[in-house]
C-alpha cells in the first residue's frame, strides 16, 4: 500500500516535471526529502528516471544536484549505456544558472571517467567524457578555483585511460602535462614505469628519485629506484645509493621545511579544554603551542589525528610545549565520543570563535605559535606521502633552539 501509494505521488509529479509549462514550485527541504525517498522506496529504473527528471528541470536545486551525480555514478555501474548517455547529455549542456559550479562538472566529469577506466565499465565511452573534461577545464581554467589539482586530476585520468588503449605515447604526455600542474609521487611512478618500459632507465631513475623525495616511505617507489639503479650500475650496491640519496632528500625536505616560516602576531584567543584547562595567550607566552583545528566529520582529519596523538607522546612531558586540538564541529555531542573511540590522550577543547580569530579556511588547519607569541608555521590539510612527527619534530626544534 505504501509502495502504491509512494508511486501514484512519484508518476504524478513526474509528469508534472516533464510536461507544465511553468515549473512546481517545492522547496529545497521537499526536493531533499523526494530524492532521498525514492533512492530508498523506488526500483532503480524508476528511480533514474525520476532523478532524471529532477536534474533536467530544477539545475538550480542541490537535490537535482546531487540525483545527476548519483544517477550518473548508477548508470556506469549498472552498465546501463542509454541511461548514462542522456545524464551525460545534461552534463554538456549543464546551463549556467545551475547548482554545480565550473569546478564541480569539471571534477565530476572527471570522476565518471575515472570509474570507467577504473573499473572497466562502459569504458568506450571513458575517452569521450575525458575529452570534454579536458576542453572545460582549458576553457575555463584561468578562473578555477583549485586550477592546479583539477589539472593534475584529469590529466592522471586521461593518462590512464591511455594506457587501458595500449597507447604508452599519449599517455606519457598526459603524465608529463599532470606533472606540470602538481608534481605528485603516483603520478611519477606511473610515468617512471613507462619510461622504464622504453628503456628510457636514466628518465625512470629520475623521476623515482623525484617521487621518492615527495613520497619518502613507500616501498614500491624505494624499490624502484633500487631495481633500476642495479640496472644502470650492476657493480655498484644499491642499498647504499638508496641511503646516501635518502639522507640527501631528507636534509633537503628539512630545509623546505623551515623555510616556510611566518612571523605574524598570534590573534588573542581564548579556550578551555575538556579537562578545564584555560588556554590563552597570555598563560601561553614562553611556551610552543600546536593548535590543529579539526572535526569528526573531516576525512583528512581523521588521517592526521592518529599521527598528532604519536607527536603529543613524544613532547607530553615537556613543560615548554602545550598541544590542543580545537574542534569545529557543529554537532559538539559527537566530539567527545570519538575521542574516547579513538583512545586519544591529547588535550581537545571546542574552538568556537579561535578558528575565525586564526583565518582558517580548511581543515585540518595546524597553527604552531613560538614562545613570543607568534604564528610561526602553518600547514592546511594532510599528506600521507610526508612524514608528519619527523616534520613537526624538525618545527619544534627550530623554535625551542
Amino acid at each position: 500500500m505504501k509502495k502504491s501509494l509512494l508511486m501514484i505521488f512519484i508518476i504524478g509529479l513526474t509528469m508534472m516535471l516533464t510536461f507544465c509549462e511553468k515549473k512546481a514550485e517545492i522547496s529545497p527541504e521537499r526536493f531533499q526529502v523526494l530524492v532521498d525517498t525514492v533512492a530508498q522506496e523506488l526500483e532503480y529504473e524508476t528511480w533514474m528516471d525520476f532523478s532524471y527528471e529532477l536534474s533536467k528541470n530544477y539545475p538550480s536545486e542541490y537535490a537535482a544536484g546531487m540525483a545527476l551525480v548519483q544517477s550518473a555514478e548508477r548508470s556506469i555501474m549498472e552498465q546501463d549505456e542509454a541511461r548514462f548517455l542522456k545524464i551525460f547529455e545534461l552534463l554538456k549542456t549543464y546551463p549556467e544558472e545551475g547548482i554545480l559550479e565550473l569546478t564541480d562538472q569539471i571534477a565530476f566529469g572527471n570522476r565518471l571517467a575515472w570509474i570507467m577506466a577504473d573499473q572497466m565499465l562502459l569504458f568506450n565511452h571513458a575517452p569521450e567524457v575525458i575529452d570534454f573534461t579536458v576542453a572545460k577545464f582549458k576553457q575555463n581554467e584561468d578562473s578555477l578555483q583549485w586550477r592546479n589539482e583539477l589539472g593534475a586530476m584529469i590529466f592522471n585520468t586521461q593518462a590512464n585511460i591511455f594506457e587501458k588503449q595500449d597507447e604508452p605515447e599519449k599517455a606519457l604526455g598526459a603524465y608529463s602535462l599532470a606533472l606540470e600542474y602538481y608534481e605528485q609521487p603516483e603520478t611519477l611512478l606511473r610515468r617512471g614505469l613507462i619510461l622504464e618500459s622504453r628503456d628510457d632507465l636514466e628518465g625512470a631513475l629520475e623521476d623515482y628519485i623525484t617521487a621518492l623525495g615527495l613520497a619518502p616511505n613507500q616501498m614500491m617507489i624505494v624499490q624502484k629506484v633500487k631495481d633500476v639503479y642495479s640496472q644502470m650500475h650492476p657493480d655498484e650496491d644499491p642499498q647504499q645509493f638508496i641511503n646516501d640519496m635518502q639522507e640527501s632528500l631528507q636534509e633537503r625536505r628539512r630545509e623546505e621545511v623551515l623555510s616556510e616560516v611566518f612571523d605574524i602576531v598570534a590573534p588573542d584567543f581564548q579556550m578551555i579544554d575538556f579537562n578545564g584547562r584555560t588556554l590563552n595567550n597570555k598563560n601561553l607566552l614562553g611556551k610552543v603551542v600546536f593548535v590543529d583545528f579539526w572535526a569528526t566529520w573531516c576525512n583528512p582529519c581523521r588521517r592526521e589525528l592518529p599521527e598528532f596523538q604519536k607527536f603529543y607522546e613524544l613532547y607530553k612531558k615537556d613543560p615548554r610545549v602545550v598541544f590542543v586540538a580545537a574542534s569545529t564541529d557543529q554537532e559538539k555531542e559527537k566530539v567527545k565520543p570519538f575521542v574516547e573511540q579513538m583512545k586519544f590522550t591529547f588535550p581537545v577543547a571546542f574552538a568556537e570563535d579561535t578558528a575565525t580569530k586564526f583565518g582558517v579556511e580548511g581543515i585540518p588547519s595546524l597553527f604552531i605559535i613560538g614562545p613570543q607569541g607568534k604564528i610561526r608555521y602553518k600547514i592546511v590539510g594532510f599528506d600521507p606521502d610526508k612524514d608528519f612527527v619527523q616534520e613537526m619534530t624538525w618545527r619544534l626544534q627550530s623554535l625551542l633552539n
